[in-house]
């Protein structure tokens, strides 16, 4: 995981991120901050790197587990978004994703960046199988599960499923209300180019794993269509992303719970989220 710190210079306060070692290239990095910089000029209120003396907006430090990038931040007053909001909040979060998607479809970049989600499952499903312990079922299931999602996203068809700069992580956690009452989204570590229509399944994953999905999801996207409608073949691939969302978190979660300490929501007992994986990729026809 990345580490965060509040850096304090006398009445003005920031925010000092050190990528997690190994996460991406410095190009890739500056991908990144590169985003967040058009997003800031375009009126958004993000995270935007204080630039270096020399122009840049990072470093990269030799840290014995590995390079890492650090970068100082704006900091952002506010109050994250909670399960606890309402269905017009969450109608108003869909609307600024779209606003996000118009605004990120202006930004061109010399670096390929992909948030790489299939090959990820691909790299930690072997560790949440270790987990499931002698359920041959469930182990069964999650392999093919895994690879009949890993195929259908493959097959699809990039000529007329919009692609583009994605968010990448698009949960309400990651969005701020502010005194004003304006909105601020944050943590951009998993952006990159990648089928549009995608980051809306970040947010049914998170509605789905608080269990407010039914309330929430809905909402959210009609919200998100009166600023920017789906085309049918993006609505209909809407339960593959979120299956394919619970399949990369619940084995995330495993990939890191060993690395990184225990994990808020992950306590070991995998039934809650394997039930939600069997659900999703049910109702994709996955599996």
């Amino acid at each position: 995981m990345n580490d965060i710190y509040e850096v304090r210079n006398g009445t003005q306060r920031y925010a000092l991120k050190a990528a997690r070692a190994g996460k991406c290239t410095d190009a890739e990095y500056g991908y990144e901050q590169d985003l967040v910089l058009h997003l800031a000029r375009a009126g958004f209120v993000v995270p935007a790197p204080v630039p270096l003396k020399d122009g840049t907006s990072f470093f990269t430090l030799d840290a014995p587990e590995g390079p890492r990038q650090v970068v100082l931040m704006r900091w952002l007053d506010g109050v994250p978004c909670t399960k606890n909001m309402t269905i017009d909040d969450a109608r108003r979060l869909g609307v600024f994703l779209a606003r996000l998607h118009e605004a990120s479809d202006k930004f061109n970049h010399p670096v390929a960046r992909s948030p790489n989600g299939e090959a990820k499952i691909c790299e930690r499903l072997p560790i949440l199988l270790e987990m499931v312990g002698d359920d041959r079922d469930m182990i069964s299931f999650l392999q093919r599960a895994a690879a009949a999602t890993y195929a259908r996203i493959e097959a699809l068809d990039h000529r007329i499923l919009p692609r583009g700069t994605t968010h990448g992580d698009f949960q309400y956690a990651n969005i701020m209300t502010q005194a004003d009452g304006g909105l601020a989204v944050f943590d951009f570590s998993d952006c990159g180019e990648d089928f549009i229509a995608r980051d809306l399944a970040t947010f049914f994953w998170r509605a789905d794993f608080d269990g407010v999905g039914e309330k929430l999801n809905g909402p959210f996207v009609a919200g998100y269509e009166s600023r920017r409608p789906l085309g049918p073949v993006e609505r209909a691939a809407l339960p593959l992303f979120r299956a394919s969302r619970h399949l990369l978190i619940t084995a995330s979660f495993a990939h890191y719970v060993n690395r990184i300490g225990p994990i808020p929501g992950f306590d070991g007992s995998l039934r809650y989220y394997l039930s939600m994986i069997r659900l999703h990729c049910a109702q994709a026809g996955l599996a």
